[in-house]
Parts: structure tokens; C-alpha cells; sequence
């Protein structure tokens, strides 16, 4: 990998890390870049031409990566990745009669109001573009850095895209079967992007794949899920609808994350301890609601039922953090400025990496 050289001893953190075992510290991702002088390359445009450019050119996109990862630290278990990134629940774009637009994010305009016309469309823009990308990603790479799985996931996310939360809600109560049909459609086209997408990059990913926003790599199929929609749920609705898919995709992937995106959900927590196949739990800090350290006894509860944590953390967490959880299945990410600052966390994961 061109531009990490300790790459195989990262590998076989990696599959300790499914394992539920240890090779000498816990998986620790450290990333080490200049924010002041290279974030502006992150930058969306202002213009609509641009910003489409920015997130549909596979050039443009190859080229700001390219030089990103040039100016990058990987320390750790960090590796170098390009994001297939075409907004969250992207998947909403692969059905017929979709309306996007291009912003800071590809974002949708809820459109659909017969829901039963819900329509898989192989031959849509997006669904063309994720491919598209995910080929020409590849074949820049030829090694030299990994290419992530597409953000198309969450299907009631993608369905509350297309309808607009507040059309789709009231339908789960009144007309559920409706719904359920809906959502299944839209799980067949989130298994389709997915074996498609993984077929087209495995080879670049040492035989795996990854989902770069969390810094995760396994050895086969592997890919997020997420319900975001379900902090605005009951915990009856949530196993009535959104149970089903999470299951289905718990088969479907060889190594399945779940993003835990906000503490309402932990309501839900007990239906997602219970999926026989689910392998992590990313726990996410949102913005405004308490550190993950105030919520010890749940992450404990998480490593208890057997399934392991992805922790996206500040440096001044990682000490609390490892104090309280097993080592084993904890798989901890951050970001400092300097290779020094980087170099230093490694060594303070090490000491106190225990069972």
C-alpha cells in the first residue's frame, strides 16, 4: 500500500479484532494531518456546476484524495481510502422518479406519493454513478490505497428520503403492510449496490472491504447499517419495521457494523444485542448529548452480549475509555495534528491494551 507501509501487521489487528482477540493492543486508528492547510481542499463549491462536479468526477475526486492522502499520517490501524460517497441513504436515488440535488451532501426531495409505484430503477443516474465511481476508484488504485463501501444504507432512512418523514410516519401506523413492502423493495436494492460494489473493489481491498468514515477493515463482505429515523420511534415500531431489514442484512454481510447514531437509541439497544450475526456496534457521539464516557454501562452491555465497539473518540477519552472496557472487539479511532501526537497514542493504547 503505497501509502502505509505497516499495512500486514494492521491486517492481523483487523481480523484479531473479529475475532474478538488481541495480537499485542486493541485496534487504534490514528489519522495525523494538517486541518489548517489542507481542510480547504475538502471544501464544497459554491456554484452548482462545480459542486456537481465535485461529488460525480471521478478525476476530481481521484485528484483531492490523491493529495490528501499524500499529507496524511496513517498511524495505526488508519490506512489510506477513498469515500463512494453519494449522501447518506443513497440508495433513494436508485428508484424511479427520485429528485437530488447536489450540496454539501447529495440530499432528496420527498417526491413519492404512491408508494405502492416504488420502482428500482438499474438504469438511474445514481445508481450508474456508484458504480461508475467505484470502477474508476478501483482502477486508479491498482494498491495504492483502499476503496470504501457506498453510504447506501438505512432503508427506512432511504424511504423517509422519499416521502418526507412527516408523510411517512403516520403511513407505518395506518398502513403498515404498505410500508413493509416499501422497504423490502429498497433492501433488495441495498443488497444488489452492495455485492455489486464489493465485487468491484475486493481486489484493491486485500480481498475485504471498508467503510471509511468509520476507518474499518475486514477480510470479506462488510458494510454499515443504520436506522437514523429511529430516534423518532417507538420501540414496538422499530421492531415491527426496521428488525426485519437489520436481520436480512446481518445475513446478507459476512461482517456487519450497526451505527449507533444518538443515545434515543438506546431504547432499541436490547432488539440489536439480539441479531445472531451482527458483529459491532459504531457508537456515535452526537453533537450537544453527553460524552460516550457517561455511558460506560451501556458499552459494557454492548462487549457482554459478544458483540464488539467501534469508538470514534476524541485523544482525551482514549484513557477512560480503555479503563472501563475490554481491549477484546474494541476498535478505538481519532485524529491528531502531528506524526509525533500520533506516534505518542499508539505507544498509550499499548500500555493500556488488557483483556
Amino acid at each position: 500500500m503505497r501509502y502505509k507501509s505497516d499495512w500486514e501487521m494492521s491486517r492481523k489487528r483487523f481480523e484479531a479484532y473479529w475475532n474478538g482477540e488481541i495480537v499485542d493492543r486493541c485496534c487504534f486508528s490514528v489519522k495525523a494531518f494538517d486541518h489548517q492547510k489542507f481542510s480547504p481542499i475538502r471544501l464544497v463549491p459554491g456554484k452548482d456546476e462545480d459542486r456537481f462536479l465535485h461529488w460525480t468526477d471521478p478525476e476530481r475526486i481521484i485528484q483531492r484524495n490523491r493529495l490528501l492522502m499524500e499529507n496524511t499520517y496513517y498511524g495505526g490501524e488508519a490506512f489510506p481510502c477513498i469515500f463512494l460517497d453519494l449522501g447518506a441513504g443513497g440508495h433513494a436515488g436508485f428508484f424511479k422518479g427520485a429528485k437530488y440535488y447536489f450540496g454539501d451532501s447529495v440530499w432528496f426531495f420527498p417526491t413519492l406519493t404512491d408508494v405502492d409505484s416504488l420502482e428500482f430503477d438499474e438504469n438511474s443516474f445514481l445508481f450508474q454513478k456508484t458504480i461508475e465511481l467505484a470502477k474508476a476508484f478501483a482502477e486508479d488504485s491498482q494498491g495504492d490505497y483502499m476503496v470504501s463501501m457506498p453510504d447506501s444504507t438505512g432503508n427506512a432512512d432511504a424511504l423517509s428520503h422519499l416521502m418526507g418523514a412527516e408523510e411517512m410516519m403516520p403511513m407505518m401506523l395506518e398502513d403498515p403492510a404498505v410500508i413493509q413492502t416499501a422497504l423490502e423493495k429498497i433492501e433488495a436494492s441495498y443488497e444488489r449496490v452492495m455485492h455489486d460494489v464489493y465485487n468491484i473493489v475486493k481486489d484493491v481491498n486485500d480481498g475485504g472491504s471498508c467503510v471509511d468514515w468509520m476507518g474499518t477493515w475486514a477480510p470479506g463482505l462488510h458494510a454499515q447499517m443504520q436506522c437514523d429515523m429511529s430516534v423518532m420511534i417507538s420501540n414496538p415500531m422499530f421492531k415491527q419495521f426496521i428488525m426485519p431489514e437489520l436481520r436480512a442484512q446481518s445475513e446478507f454481510l459476512e461482517y456487519p457494523i450497526y451505527h449507533f447514531d444518538g443515545v434515543e437509541q438506546i431504547r432499541h439497544l436490547d432488539d440489536l444485542l439480539s441479531i445472531p450475526g451482527l458483529k459491532a456496534i459504531q457508537w456515535t457521539q452526537v453533537a450537544g448529548q453527553r460524552p460516550c464516557t457517561d455511558y460506560i454501562p451501556e458499552l459494557k452491555k454492548i462487549q457482554a452480549a459478544g458483540k464488539n465497539l467501534i469508538m470514534l473518540i476524541n485523544p482525551d477519552q482514549i484513557k477512560p475509555v480503555m479503563e472501563n472496557l475490554s481491549s477484546k472487539g474494541l476498535f478505538i479511532n481519532t485524529g491528531v495534528s502531528t506524526q509525533e501526537e500520533a506516534d505518542y497514542l499508539i505507544r498509550e493504547v499499548s500500555k493500556l491494551t488488557h483483556d
